[in-house]
């Protein structure tokens, strides 16, 4: 899977990182600038990827896993029905609000590390007795690729 600039910076946004004064909104082109390098960073030494500022293989993989994890627990939380993909697009942003609303949290639609250790949390809640959350996520993406 390959990531275009235009579908990093949304998976980037929706991750929490900051992509600008005015966000994805300012900021939605195929254009490596330097908010786009600057998260690409952040996010590369947040996961312990080799910092480059670009957009290689090792980050691709890396986001495409956290999405698909993101979207797997929020079709357990809130039964989102969400397909399970690396893009972070409008259905997983209408997802995340849900959970967040249900959750007490601000609405925002943007899953930071704090959301993302609370959906964690509560997917883990709702499996069986005894189940593996990471094996059960990893056999369920399995069955989407």
């Amino acid at each position: 899977m390959a990531y275009s600039l235009t579908q990093i910076k949304e998976v980037l946004d929706g991750l929490g990182y900051n992509l600008g004064p005015n966000g994805i909104n300012g900021n939605y082109d195929a254009t490596l600038d330097i908010y786009t390098q600057a998260a690409l960073r952040e996010f590369q030494a947040q996961y312990s990827l080799p910092i480059t500022g670009r957009l290689d293989a090792a980050t691709e993989i890396k986001a495409g896993q956290i999405v698909k994890n993101l979207q797997y627990s929020l079709n357990l939380t809130v039964n989102a029905k969400l397909p399970v993909s690396e893009f972070y697009g409008p259905l997983t942003l209408r997802a995340m609000k849900t959970f967040q609303q249900t959750y007490s949290l601000p609405a925002t639609g943007i899953a930071n590390l704090t959301v993302r250790k609370k959906l964690d949390e509560e997917a883990k809640k709702r499996l069986p007795r005894g189940a593996d959350f990471n094996v059960l996520q990893e056999e369920a993406l399995q069955q989407v690729v």
